[in-house]
């Protein structure tokens, strides 16, 4: 298949295209670069590149030629990047995906019909004390603006689904992502701890630490969505499906204990005067295993340890913005 990637260059996103590539497909890259294109210099000669903006149906029309299948990343992730400036998000992380979403269904354009869009579980917000383990039969609670930007186009897309029997829309809504990538994020819970007990020997969390995070590796986020993408229609089509792994619901206070017994010589200590994130839910990922035949390739073990690793061998800036979402200027 040839498959239009949005925000290919980025943490999920490189990752989506090495796993397209080698499953023998045709990835087609679009994304506006804010980080650069050094995660897919590995790439570049086996792949399409599109530097364009997902909000311009200019950019999406172009783009969108000979593509069969599309799997849609690009936006602004995590509450503080959407706050910085809302406009930005808004216009990115929901207006984007109709204009994706028309462009791609449009009878005067060429039809494309499969299409999966990642999620976020942050949808649920905090179920602690109302529901044991979250389901994708849940009821939503989104907390954020990031989150409930995630469930209108989450809308958009099953909308758009309903309406046109030849259109076949797959959510996936994520765990908290981990991990090493070709486009490194230090901003992410397990990523933050390995990196300020590696940098600094010490691991601030805010609140007890009880609350709960449920768990994916982004290699195996990747894999899920190309696999996704290949599944028979009837399987996917209309569906949300949760993407994640039960033995990587942990508490905050379990992950940085986990990175502790990595560097034993890093502290753990509690910040009780700074709110914490609210979101509290523990994930049921059955649907996905079930029906698509996928699960979890890596451990958080084997996360951390790979990040330290990089950490000690990798000669990189780990201060500079790049390898964070908040400080970005979005426009």
């Amino acid at each position: 298949m040839r498959v239009l990637v949005t925000g290919g260059a980025g943490y999920i996103g490189s990752l989506v295209v090495e796993e397209l590539l080698s499953r023998g497909h045709r990835p087609v890259v679009f994304d506006l670069f804010n980080w650069g294109r050094e995660a897919i210099v590995p790439f570049e000669a086996d792949v399409d590149l599109f530097e364009g903006d997902c909000r311009n149906s200019r950019d999406i029309i172009y783009a969108l030629e000979g593509v069969d299948g599309i799997i849609h990343l690009a936006g602004i992730v995590g509450e503080f990047a959407c706050q910085s400036n809302h406009k930005a998000h808004f216009s990115i992380n929901v207006e984007s995906t109709r204009t994706l979403i028309n462009c791609c269904t449009d009878p005067e354009l060429e039809l494309v019909r499969d299409f999966v869009y990642a999620s976020s579980c942050s949808v649920y917000g905090n179920v602690k004390g109302l529901y044991e383990e979250v389901t994708e039969q849940t009821p939503t609670a989104p907390l954020s603006d990031y989150a409930h930007a995630k469930l209108r186009s989450e809308q958009i897309i099953l909308d758009k689904g309903r309406e046109l029997a030849h259109f076949h829309p797959t959510i996936l809504r994520l765990t908290t992502v981990f991990g090493w990538s070709h486009r490194p994020r230090l901003d992410l819970v397990t990523n933050l701890f390995a990196y300020h007990a590696w940098k600094k020997g010490v691991m601030t969390i805010f609140g007890d630490g009880s609350q709960y995070r449920s768990l994916i590796h982004v290699r195996d986020v990747a894999r899920a969505l190309v696999q996704t993408l290949e599944a028979p229609r009837f399987m996917r089509d209309g569906q949300i499906f949760h993407l994640g792994e039960e033995t990587s619901n942990l508490t905050v206070r379990q992950i940085a204990e986990i990175v502790h017994k990595r560097i034993p010589s890093a502290r753990i200590q509690l910040n009780d005067t700074t709110p914490s994130d609210r979101r509290d839910y523990r994930i049921n990922c059955q649907k996905i295993r079930n029906t698509i035949g996928w699960q979890a390739g890596h451990t958080v073990e084997d996360g951390i340890n790979e990040l330290v690793d990089k950490f000690e061998t990798m000669d990189l800036d780990w201060e500079s913005w790049k390898y964070r979402n908040n400080n970005f200027k979005y426009v």
